[in-house]
């Protein structure tokens, strides 16, 4: 028969204190608590002064004082006021990370004085506490055998002084704290503690990047360098929001946290436009549209007369299949636009892939000067009343002589010539005479040739020229560009031996050639069907012929 027993969870101090020693992530972890811990003590600055020879780093402040020695040493005892734990929170486990980073310590305090090896310490051995018979006010912590370097330190002090409140020194030289609560900054009292925005003056200036502090140190940033100053300042309420033990270098619940902080900026960025959109010029205003985007506060241009410029491109260049392959022919504006310029100048919306739907809607809205709204406004916004949604084109050809088919290297192509051709959408139409149109895989597939155009540029349109791996097939697209250019000219050559002469390649490379003449006969699938020495026609039955003399 077996008997029940009761049990507790017991402490095995010596492990549970070994343990902790791999609880800090980073050895420097040290250099903020003990600003944390001269912060509390209400001192007016914090010092650091490091003997590279030595590795001696001694830590002096002007605070209150350490009240117990004794409570320095017991693990998970603050040993701070009422306050203080209720506005902080403090773990009580700060010293654990000096007596973890040095060899020997020295602490000097209004309640005594202990110098030890740190060693002796974690192992429970008894420490002798000395009294201080005349205490100066200066409380310091003396290191010995720290595994640091001083650019080292430099670095991390660095990053931990920017925000802090009280100053702190290194080696007599006051490091800066660009981002203090008592700095040139401008703080907002806000829910979640003191908000600072910044880059909002000028558009270029905008940024979304935050710099987040909790109790003086960085706790959070949201992008990596440490250079760039065009962010926004917060520093949370210590009350309301906590850090992780022991570390104290992450947020708990850190993704709830940023998003709250992220809704505080909008409302305050929301407002601040406000007030300035109240006395800024319409065009100045929608200046700030990416900013205003990055925040969703788009609304707020909804009943400005003016249009941010990011939103409307105009059509510079002949359209084509893929804008990465071949250059953009879209650009946007250069400035913003006002609504009265641009209800006189039009603007539509066209979503058309060029290679399946076509190029028709792009080809008619640059003959009109019609500008391309790409989107971005609020839904609410006043310029979607405006914008044309272009119906289904409608192509008539002009004069069609008649056509042929393109078989390059890549793409094979039904042609059709005419002198121009028709663009309808609705009751208005363009006719083009200057640039080639093709109609779109999934329409008529053809490509529409006016006579003003030579050029192989309608290839730009047929095809991206990007094999099965993405990669532009550059020697292909110049081979067919160059062949459709010569099938155009002989197809719109006005005597078939000038079509002839434009279609035959070069002979230079073969002298057995020079000088002779031949008789070329082409069946009714334009393939050469037989080559003769020339000899002159005896009668009008006789197949169509054409001589090709090749000269030296």
């Amino acid at each position: 028969m077996t008997t029940s027993v009761s049990v507790s969870m017991q402490v095995n101090q010596a492990n549970l204190v070994k343990s902790l020693r791999f609880s800090f992530t980073h050895k420097t972890t040290v250099l903020g608590e003990l600003m944390q811990n001269a912060r509390r003590a209400k001192a007016t600055y914090v010092g650091f002064d490091f003997d590279e020879a030595t590795k001696t780093l001694q830590v002096t402040d002007d605070g209150c004082g350490i009240e117990s020695i004794a409570t320095l040493l017991t693990v998970a005892e603050s040993g701070w006021d009422s306050d203080v734990v209720a506005q902080e929170h403090p773990f009580g486990i700060g010293f654990l990370s000096a007596l973890f980073a040095c060899r020997h310590i020295t602490v000097a305090s209004k309640s005594g004085q202990l110098s030890v090896e740190t060693a002796d310490i974690l192992s429970f051995k008894p420490v002798t506490i000395t009294p201080v018979s005349h205490w100066d006010n200066i409380t310091a912590l003396t290191l010995v055998g720290v595994d640091f370097d001083l650019p080292q330190i430099e670095k991390v002090l660095k990053q931990l002084a920017r925000g802090f409140p009280i100053p702190v020194i290194l080696n007599g030289n006051p490091l800066a704290r660009a981002f203090a609560l008592d700095s040139s900054l401008e703080f907002i009292d806000s829910e979640i503690g003191f908000v600072c925005l910044q880059g909002l003056d000028a558009p270029a200036d905008h940024c979304k990047d935050i710099d987040v502090y909790l109790q003086g140190l960085p706790i959070y940033r949201s992008y990596a360098s440490y250079e760039l100053l065009q962010r926004h300042i917060i520093h949370l309420d210590s009350s309301r929001f906590y850090a992780r033990l022991p570390d104290r270098d992450k947020l708990i619940d850190q993704d709830d946290v940023v998003s709250k902080i992220k809704a505080v900026l909008r409302e305050e960025i929301g407002k601040h436009f406000v007030r300035f959109k109240a006395t800024a010029e319409p065009t100045h205003f929608v200046g700030f549209f990416e900013m205003l985007r990055a925040w969703d506060l788009l609304p707020l241009l909804n009943d400005v007369p003016v249009v941010p410029r990011q939103v409307l491109e105009e059509i510079v260049d002949y359209p084509v299949c893929n804008e990465e392959v071949y250059g953009s022919f879209l650009s946007l504006l250069p400035e913003p636009l006002t609504r009265p310029a641009l209800e006189i100048q039009g603007v539509v919306s066209i979503d058309d892939d060029i290679q399946c739907d076509g190029s028709a809607r792009y080809l008619y809205a640059k003959e009109k000067g019609y500008l391309v709204y790409v989107g971005g406004l609020d839904k609410g916004h006043w310029l979607h009343a405006t914008v044309m949604k272009l119906d289904e084109p409608v192509i008539e050809l002009v004069n069609e002589t008649h056509e042929a088919c393109f078989q390059g290297d890549w793409v094979s192509v039904t042609v059709r010539f005419c002198e121009a051709y028709r663009i309808h959408i609705g009751d208005s139409n363009v006719e083009i005479t200057g640039d080639a149109l093709y109609r779109g895989q999934d329409k008529e597939d053809d490509v529409i040739m006016p006579k003003g155009d030579a050029s192989g540029f309608v290839l730009k349109q047929v095809s991206s020229y990007r094999d099965e791996y993405d990669g532009f097939q550059e020697s292909a697209h110049e081979n067919d560009s160059y062949a459709f250019s010569s099938f155009v000219v002989a197809n719109t050559a006005s005597h078939p031996a000038d079509a002839m002469k434009r279609l035959l390649p070069g002979f230079s490379g073969c002298p057995a050639l020079y000088g002779k003449s031949f008789a070329i006969s082409i069946n009714d699938k334009g393939n050469v069907e037989s080559v003769e020495p020339f000899l002159p026609p005896v009668s009008s039955e006789r197949p169509l012929t054409f001589q090709a003399t090749a000269t030296h």
